[in-house]
Formats: C-alpha cells, sequence, structure tokens
C-alpha cells in the first residue's frame, strides 16, 4: 500500500521508540478501492503519554479515549492507542476505555469488516474480519456480532446504510436483519449526527439504495417525517436524487418538494440557517414552470440569485422539463437585477408626490418593469413611468 512520505515518518518514530504503529480504517478501504485517501488514522501500542514524548508538537484529542493529535509538518495526524471498549449503557459512548498490546482486539471493536483493515509497511495488511475480501464482494458486513455492534453504537446503523449509499455496497444479510432489530435504539443519537449521516446518505453517488434503506424501519424512529414521504414517492425521490447534483439543498428539495411545511422538517433537523433557507428557496419554485418567458426569468434571477436559479434548473432537468438548456444559456449570460439596481430611488419618488408605503409598491413595479426590458433603467425612463402612475 502507497501512502505519504509523512506518514512513514510518522510510523518509523514509533517504530525506532520501540512500538508498533499502522495505518487503520477509512483510509486503508478508501486505498484499496481506489480512492485516494484524504487523512490518515495511526493505531499503536504506544500510551498516550508515550506517544506525546515521542513527539514534539502534540495536543490532546480525546485522551480519555487514547488519542493525542501529531502535528507534523503543519498537517494534523490522530495516533490512537489499541484499545478495547467497556459498555455501551447510552448505545453511543463506551463508559469506559481499556487499552491493549494486541491490535486485533482493537479491531474487534470496529464497526465494519471494510473499516476494520490496518496496514503496516513492515508487517503488510492486519485483516482479522475478512474486510479486504467484503470490498471485492461489495459487502457491508459488521465486525464479528453486528447486534453487538449496533447495540455499542446506533448510530453505526445510518453510517452503515451511508457507506451503502457512498460505496454502491449491498449490506450483508445478518447485518441487514440487526439494523431492523435494533433500529429504535436510533433514538439514543443526537439529532445533529443524525442530520449528518443524512445528508451525506442522499448526496452520495449510490443515493438510489435509499429505497432498500427505508425498508430497515430506521428512519420511523428519527425521521418519521422523512420515513413517510419515502413511502409515498421513493421511487420518485430515488430517481431525481440520482440524476440532480449532488448538493445537499437539491436533494433536500427533491425530498421535502411536495410537504406543506418543508421549514418545519428541516428545523427538526437542526440545520443551518443557510442550508434551510437556499432549501426552502428552492421548494417554494419547485412547481414554477419555465416556458421559456425571459421576464419570469429574470424575475426568478432577482429573487433567488443565479446559483439559487441553477440549481433549481438541475432539479428541473432531472425531472425531465423543456427549455432547460435554453433558461440555463440564459442565465449564466444574464446579470441579475435587483432594487439597489434601479436607477431611482425613494427621494426620487418622494419628490413626485409619493408617500409611505406608495414608494416602497413604485419601486416594486419599477422592478418589475425593468425585468421586461432591462433597457427600460434609465432615471429618466423611470420617471415617467412613475409619473403615469400618479395622474
Amino acid at each position: 500500500m502507497k501512502t505519504t512520505k509523512e506518514v512513514i515518518y510518522l510510523l518509523d518514530r514509533l517504530k525506532e521508540a520501540g512500538f508498533e504503529g499502522y495505518i487503520v480504517g477509512g483510509c486503508v478501504r478508501d486505498y484499496l478501492m481506489g480512492i485516494t485517501p484524504h487523512d490518515y488514522d495511526i493505531t499503536t501500542n504506544a500510551l498516550p503519554e508515550d506517544i506525546k514524548r515521542i513527539f514534539p508538537r502534540t495536543f490532546d484529542t480525546g485522551i480519555q479515549h487514547g488519542t493525542v493529535t501529531v502535528v507534523h509538518n503543519c498537517v494534523n495526524y490522530e495516533i490512537t492507542t489499541y484499545r478495547i471498549d467497556g459498555a455501551y449503557k447510552d448505545n453511543r459512548h463506551p463508559d469506559e476505555v481499556i487499552f491493549t498490546d494486541d491490535i486485533t482486539k482493537d479491531l474487534s471493536r470496529r464497526d465494519f469488516t471494510i473499516n476494520a483493515i490496518a496496514y503496516s509497511p513492515e508487517k503488510g495488511y492486519c485483516d482479522p474480519f475478512g474486510g479486504r475480501e467484503d470490498i471485492k464482494k461489495g459487502i457491508i458486513r459488521g465486525v464479528r456480532e453486528p447486534n453487538r455492534r449496533f447495540r455499542e453504537d446506533a448510530l453505526r446503523m445510518l453510517r452503515g446504510l451511508r457507506f451503502s449509499a457512498r460505496l454502491g455496497f449491498e449490506i450483508e444479510e445478518k447485518t441487514y436483519e440487526a439494523i431492523k432489530n435494533n433500529a429504535e435504539l436510533i433514538k439514543n443519537v443526537s439529532m445533529e449526527r443524525i442530520a449528518l449521516e443524512f445528508l451525506r446518505l442522499i448526496t452520495s453517488e449510490h443515493c438510489e439504495k435509499i429505497l432498500p434503506i427505508r425498508e430497515t424501519g430506521l428512519f420511523e424512529y428519527c425521521l418519521p417525517e422523512i420515513s413517510y414521504i419515502l413511502k409515498q414517492r421513493g421511487e420518485e425521490i430515488a430517481g431525481l436524487l440520482k440524476k440532480a447534483d449532488k448538493s445537499e439543498d437539491i436533494a433536500l428539495c427533491i425530498i421535502l418538494a411536495c410537504e406543506d411545511n418543508p421549514e418545519k422538517i428541516l428545523k427538526k433537523l437542526k440545520l443551518s440557517n443557510s442550508l434551510i433557507n437556499s432549501t426552502l428557496s428552492l421548494t417554494e419554485h419547485y412547481s414554477f414552470k419555465i416556458d421559456g418567458s425571459k421576464y419570469a426569468l429574470r424575475k426568478l434571477l432577482s429573487e433567488m440569485g443565479r446559483e439559487g436559479l441553477l440549481k433549481l434548473l438541475n432539479i428541473k432537468q432531472a425531472k425531465g422539463e423543456p427549455n432547460i438548456s435554453e433558461a440555463e444559456a440564459f442565465i449564466k449570460a444574464e446579470e441579475p437585477i435587483i432594487i439597489k439596481d434601479l436607477n431611482i430611488n425613494g427621494r426620487d419618488l418622494t419628490a413626485l408626490g409619493f408617500k409611505g408605503p406608495e414608494i416602497g409598491k413604485a419601486i416594486n413595479r419599477l422592478l418589475d418593469f425593468v425585468f421586461l426590458n432591462p433597457e427600460n433603467n434609465k432615471k429618466d425612463i423611470l420617471l415617467k413611468e412613475a409619473e403615469k402612475w400618479r395622474l
């Protein structure tokens, strides 16, 4: 397995100090799948105090769980001591962590076999649970006893579904049944963590796997509104998610577009205000018919901005609606017109005799007037138009 010279340096320093060191988890899985790893996690039989002694620049990340962050060449690397987890009374976090010097025991506590592979340049792969074979077969399989893995940490069930959608893998039968059997435990996980995994799932390359995922019943306990939507419109949603761009607000709009109160669901997910607002802007215009009218497109462009409108057109293209490519070309060439772009202001209208609320109404009418023909955005033309309304 190829890795970076920085990672090799860290492993060599551990070896020089008399300890083992492996890269582990997602970086190994991704490499075996032909995906360039973005970061590397290292596991070792060195204790946290040993790690801090070996490396000059460190800070405590999850010291109670044996994790120390080492800073090398301005990059952070997490190095974690081999460990065995104690009981998980809250179905999320171990009550205690016991350090061990056995890499196999450390790998045995991990969620899925594809994530329970370690690699050492000196010793090669350590793969006691068949993760490499499962990668070849395209299988998501729980390590040893999936029921136990999910009772330890209920979020693992949603992670398994997300891995299935991201990698295009099938969930092994025993693991799938364990998700169904333990689905109710997801109620013990915070909504923030659930929302994060859900967003990753619906923007994954194989997001169509949301269909078999809905049959696990997991969403019924953590996202019942989404569960109901998928039962009603699952096939339609899966098809659109597959065709549309993999953007969080686009995916959320596709799922929530037919709901009476999408804002309520979005707020329940505890999403950022910017994501909520961009999604609501798309849902509000989801049924808007694109007919090629430059007036209508200018108006939408002013309301939604270029990025928002292009996302709306992407959704409509996924739906197979006509006139989308022409509208997209027009939007990319057109500058949005907003109130501050008008070559007339409230003082000008006051001078004409407009008062109070009349001024705001007049500004909006003039903006609409300019949408019809941007060349009308000249002060003398706008004043003449406004004067007509005062007669």
